[in-house]
């Protein structure tokens, strides 16, 4: 296998380093619930409030 040129590779940088979502992540993703703006642009629609049962269930399913 040849080596990879990841010099224009959009989800590679000296700054951001990805990685995949984590059962103790449902903090963040339930206190980003509560950025009501942003969940209108990206899910077209008024989201009910968050719970913290629903972020935890969320990073469990996803982990």
């Amino acid at each position: 296998m040849r080596e990879i040129d990841y010099s224009n590779y959009y989800w590679k940088d000296e700054k951001i380093r990805l990685r995949s979502i984590q059962e103790g992540d449902w903090e963040g993703y339930y206190t980003n619930r509560f950025d009501t703006p942003a969940w209108r642009l990206l899910q077209c629609a008024v989201e009910l409030p968050p719970t913290i049962a629903e972020a935890k269930n969320f990073t469990e399913t996803y982990a």
